[in-house]
């Protein structure tokens, strides 16, 4: 047992370890901010549409973007032309964040205007509230959302759809609007931009799981939904389709809102506020990672997604692509689905290149033929004229793969192509005299400052088998003065496609997977197996053996095969690049899926001046902060499980007054055994599953190590939170008061009277609490709660201490004076030795008298800590308020700043508060805890409580203010009933 125990302990504090190391590190995986900077080329304004509903949002505003020009323009008194597009703001967002975009936008429309297309930009002013921390702030952003459309569309006319560009919570607020099918008409796509779309980062109130809840099932109805499923594999091909086209392309769509584009976007490693695997939706067209997408190929933080050069150009090039210019000089967005949709996928996902006819080529240039398997051949000046070099494709059965790169081509040439080859009769040459170009074959792969790198990689036997006449492939290389030529790779796939699997977290060291590749080598792919959770990280090292020059570069593409949209590219220059080159997964994979079948492909584009050692670990550092910035969320459900599992063990436990251990409200949090309830839970939650009694719990199909890990960390929290109140109480107790008169604007003389007041007659607290939460917030009834309570505890804790300090000041006085009278008292006893043996009745009466005191000093000794003296009992409770409070925080802040415009939001835990507060002050006038019967009940029912915490509440955090206030109500329902039961049976 007592090896368990310490295995235990040590289990706890390398968890605790684990999680802090995993925050220190939390940048391990972020790459530099590589983002321009975009500038206005004119003083940016903004002109305030008004209209009916001002009266209504007095803190909303709709404007219309413009630039340069002095005098302040009225769109609703002017024409408007251009097609019309709003920016949706989102959490604690402003307004002028349009300025990019909409700057980009009309630097465009003036650099082409042959083209006569422009847009025009509006943007909503939410008066910058948190709409991610509040839900109620969603349903009233919604509705002014609704009536911007409804404007807007009035003013162009019905004819004229548009387009919402929406940046965190603001993109859920424009897919929401497609809830209501009037307004769905006038929409014609929406492009979210770090977007939670399908799940909130935190679901902090019941409002914003209702919103989340409400958007799901009205859109289930009226949009297709694509999942992820065991047969899915997006990896398959180079050109599969998005599997909204592939449904698309199948007619499978809706008769109400299939016809509205949506097109999600998420920032990547660099947005630690949004994860990327929150960022699509099972209801998009379209998902891109702006590391995917080309001439972006970066990735963007949580604010630089809105002023991201290189991303705002993209947006911008895709909705003038969409747009079409009427005879009658306006511009709208075309209404085709399916060319949109191709245009969006040629924009955010790859050009669509369309693979073209034959070509006819001039048979009087020189001709060149390769036979061998690897070259390199460069041209350091360039070239006058096109070069031409033959490829046979005729090789051995073995050869099945060919890899060939570019380099310095621009992105629409032609540079490679497939013919069937003729002998030339004077030279004796092979020369083609038609082909067939594969552009649509190339892939274009960033290349970090540089151009991008063209690469192609074939299948040697497909293109025998589907072009029979074909002899060779050619390769073309256009004319100039830049540095050009071309690498050349043809392999054995059975060599080059190498499968490992993912370690498991207890593996330590590195793997080999290739000791050291051959010269000239361009492509490897790793097939990786078992890589099925979102924080396992895996580290690829790629280690220069031996290099012509000391300048490469290496392409890393990684492709997840269960979720579409989040390719991730990665340039390394140098072994010791930070951020290394780290391998993990978006989301979790489906049931089911079978990883062996369907691996995670990671396709390596090497240089090939360079040997390499390719080699791969388990990396700790990259683990243990993606469980960092995944899983911080359940960091309150478990402290309250740790809380309401300390408060159990605390019910039947009482100290002996006047013993130190009574000093130490810590009593209680050194434990492990609330580590048993998590391993409980997993098995009844399998339980529940089969059974189908009990409302369904979360489905969090996660590795046991994270909760083991989050646990552990709630505990070390736990303990921290413990000393750091009983420091309060001990050093800061004054301080505090003095902040309490400040924020109550009390006298001292008031304060001492209402604390005395409330200290006596606990229910008083109640009831003035209850009033304000009723009144005014919940929250600050709750933050006055704390307060008063903090107060009482500090001045019993104060007293406490006075009255044991003195007790044993007087107990070394005591010693003290007894020691100096022991030699007296020693000389004197053996004279009166003859004399107390003459005298046995009085040393009968005196150990008789002995007799009768020692019953009363033992029952002083065993006088307990019961009430406000029981601190560890009353701290826990004061802890369990506290996060009371915090989760009451956004909708105190929300309350706060709709008073000074009149407007009333809905409180989302007035009922449960309201229930807390008056069961602590029921608590309190009881003096609680007391010695009582019933305790064993009281504790199995707390159990339980635990449990549904760790079953219910990992994700709705909000659900936790309905356990802590039934753990309250059950703890002031047991001790009323059992003075009850003691009252009746003493009469």
């Amino acid at each position: 047992m007592i090896v368990f125990r310490n295995c235990a302990v040590l289990l706890v504090i390398a968890s605790i370890c684990s999680f802090f190391y995993g925050i220190g590190h939390i940048h391990v995986e972020v790459e530099p901010n590589a983002c321009r900077m975009t500038y206005m080329f004119g003083e940016p304004r903004f002109a305030r549409v008004r209209f009916s509903a001002n009266k209504q949002f007095p803190n909303y505003g709709l404007y219309y973007y413009y630039e340069g020009v002095r005098q302040t323009l009225d769109p609703l008194k002017m024409r408007m032309t251009g097609a019309p597009v709003i920016f949706v703001p989102g959490n604690a967002g402003s307004y002028k964040q349009v300025r990019s975009l909409a700057s980009v936008a009309l630097r465009k429309a003036r650099e082409h205007p042959d083209a006569g297309i422009h847009l025009d930009y509006y943007t909503i002013d939410y008066d910058e509230e948190l709409s991610a921390a509040y839900g109620g702030y969603m349903y009233h952003q919604q509705s002014f959302l609704k009536h911007c459309i409804r404007t807007i569309a009035a003013l162009y006319g019905q004819t004229s759809p548009i387009v919402l560009i929406g940046h965190s919570m603001g993109g859920k607020l424009a897919q929401s609007v497609l809830t209501d099918t009037e307004i769905g008409q006038h929409i014609n796509a929406i492009i979210s931009i770090s977007t939670p779309l399908d799940q909130p980062v935190l679901n902090l109130d019941a409002h914003l799981d209702q919103f989340y809840r409400e958007v799901h099932e009205v859109l289930s109805r009226t949009r297709t939904a694509t999942q992820p499923s065991i047969e899915t594999n997006v990896c398959q091909s180079l050109h599969q389709k998005p599997p909204s086209e592939q449904s698309m392309a199948s007619q499978k769509l809706s008769a109400k809102l299939d016809n509205v584009l949506l097109i999600s976007t998420g920032g990547g490693n660099r947005d630690l506020l949004v994860q990327a695997g929150l960022t699509n939706s099972q209801f998009n067209d379209l998902h891109a990672m702006t590391s995917a997408i080309p001439r972006v190929s970066l990735s963007c933080d949580h604010l630089s997604a809105v002023w991201c050069l290189q991303f705002m150009q993209v947006i911008n090039r895709f909705l003038f692509s969409i747009s079409q210019r009427r005879d009658d000089g306006t511009v709208i967005f075309s209404s085709n689905k399916q060319r949109n949709m191709h245009s969006a996928v040629a924009h955010f996902v790859k050009p669509r290149i369309r693979q073209q006819s034959l070509m006819k080529l001039q048979t009087h240039s020189d001709w060149h033929e390769e036979h061998r398997l690897v070259i390199n051949k460069f041209f350091a000046n360039g070239l006058r004229s096109h070069y031409y070099e033959l490829i046979g494709i005729k090789r051995q059965e073995r050869f099945k793969k060919l890899a060939i790169e570019a380099l310095n081509v621009e992105g629409d040439e032609n540079w490679l192509f497939g013919c069937e080859s003729h002998r030339h009769n004077d030279t004796e040459e092979n020369y083609c005299e038609k082909a067939t170009p594969l552009t649509h074959l190339i892939q274009r792969l960033p290349n970090t400052e540089s151009d991008p790198r063209s690469i192609a990689v074939l299948d040697l036997h497909n293109l025998r088998k589907t072009y029979e006449q074909w002899t060779h492939l050619l390769l073309r290389l256009p004319p100039g003065s830049k540095r050009t030529g071309y690498n050349l790779d043809i392999y054995d796939p059975k060599e080059r496609i190498l499968d490992i699997r993912m370690p498991r977290w207890y593996a330590y060291g590195r793997r080999t997977v290739v000791n050291e590749t051959l010269q000239g080598t361009l492509h490897y792919r790793l097939r990786i197996s078992d890589l099925v959770e979102p924080y396992q990280g895996l580290r690829i090292y790629i280690e220069p053996e031996q290099c012509l020059q000391p300048n490469y570069r290496i392409t890393a593409k990684l492709c997840v095969p269960w979720a579409a949209g989040f390719d991730r590219y990665q340039t390394l220059t140098s072994p010791d690049q930070k951020p290394g080159l780290y391998i993990n997964v978006p989301t979790l994979m489906p049931r089911h899926y079978n990883t062996t079948l369907n691996p995670v492909m990671l396709d390596l584009y090497l240089d090939p001046i360079c040997r390499y050692r390719i080699s791969y670990a388990y990396s700790y550092a990259d683990a243990l902060s993606r469980i960092v910035l995944e899983f911080y969320g359940w960091l309150p459900a478990h402290l309250v499980c740790v809380l309401l599992i300390v408060l159990r063990k605390q019910l039947d436990k009482f100290q002996e007054a006047g013993s130190f251990k009574s000093l130490r409200p810590y009593v209680g949090y050194f434990q492990y055994t609330s580590l048993y309830l998590v391993t409980g839970c997993r098995l009844f939650k399998k339980l529940i599953l089969n059974l189908n009694v009990l409302p369904l719990p979360e489905q969090l199909d996660y590795s046991i190590n994270i909760s083991i890990i989050i646990h552990c960390t709630a505990i070390g929290l736990s303990i921290a939170a413990a000393l750091a109140v009983w420091l309060a109480l001990t050093l800061y107790g004054n301080a505090f008061h003095r902040l309490a008169l400040r924020l109550t604007r009390l006298s001292t003389s008031s304060s001492n009277i209402m604390l005395s007041i409330m200290t006596h007659l606990p229910i008083t607290y109640g009831i003035l609490t209850i009033g304000v939460a009723l009144g005014a917030c919940s929250g600050l009834a709750l933050l006055l709660a704390f307060l008063f309570y903090f107060l009482m505890l500090s001045n019993a804790y104060k007293d406490y201490l006075e009255d044991y300090l003195w007790q044993k000041a007087a107990n070394l006085l005591h010693m003290a004076t007894s020691s100096g009278t022991t030699e007296t008292d020693q000389s004197t006893a053996n004279n009166e030795q003859s004399e107390q043996s003459l005298m046995p009745n009085n040393g009968e009466i005196s150990s008789t008298e002995e007799q009768h005191q020692q019953p009363d000093e033992d029952k002083a000794d065993r006088e307990c800590c019961v009430g406000l003296q029981n601190f560890s009992f009353h701290i826990t409770l004061l802890l369990m308020l506290l996060m009371l409070l915090l989760l009451s925080a956004p909708a105190s802040l929300a309350w706060l700043r709709s008073r000074r415009h009149g407007i009333v939001l809905p409180d989302p835990s007035l009922h449960t508060n309201i229930v807390a507060l008056g069961s602590l002050s029921l608590v309190l006038q009881l003096r609680a805890p007391q010695k009582l019967h019933g305790y064993w009940m009281l504790s199995i029912l707390l159990y339980f409580c635990a449990g549904i915490v760790l079953l219910y509440c990992q994700t709705a955090i909000y659900r936790l203010n309905c356990v802590i206030a039934g753990a309250y109500a059950l703890l002031a329902v047991h001790q009323s009933l059992e003075r009850l039961y003691v009252r009746l049976r003493q009469r």
